[in-house]
């Protein structure tokens, strides 16, 4: 009686598991519209986040992600950026040694982005409740460094 019982409990174990490990990551696709960054950005020229949609890191009203089983790209204004979702380093244009580097890896639910280009280098964490992205920002660019959250909403 013993012994079945600890197959028993055992076989429980291995089925809790498996459940666990069948989750699936949350899609990040869709659009998405700034609601809210804290701290606020210091007041500079060339719109939200000071320098325009050309600046490292810079901060736009509006994102757009397209996520499969494989990739993501996140669309930062005119910077476009594709991560692959198995954790290898992407460089684009492939080959250059200036090229933006990006890596990408799961974290429970949360889906970190690492990004480099030349001595600039960011990671975002993003994370999702319903129509709500959240993006914590770690920015080093041009000798300074910011910490950012940044919150959007979903639009379509």
């Amino acid at each position: 009686m013993r012994k079945q019982l600890a197959i028993l409990a055992m076989a429980f174990v291995v089925t809790l598991s498996a459940i666990a490990g069948a989750q699936t990551n949350p899609n990040f696709s869709g659009t998405w519209m700034l609601s809210k960054i804290e701290p606020p950005p210091p007041p500079r020229g060339g719109g939200i986040g000071g320098g325009g949609d050309e600046t490292f890191g810079a901060i736009v009203q509006t994102v757009v992600i397209a996520q499969t089983a494989r990739d993501l790209t996140f669309q930062n204004g005119s910077l476009r950026a594709v991560y692959t979702l198995d954790g290898n380093a992407t460089v684009t244009p492939p080959g250059d040694v200036n090229g933006l580097k990006t890596t990408a890896h799961w974290d429970g639910s949360k889906l970190h982005l690492h990004y480099k280009r030349g001595q600039n280098w960011c990671r975002d964490v993003l994370s999702i409740n319903g129509n709500t992205l959240t993006i914590l920002r770690d920015l080093e660019s041009g000798g300074g460094s910011t910490t950012r959250t940044i919150t959007y909403t979903k639009t379509s």
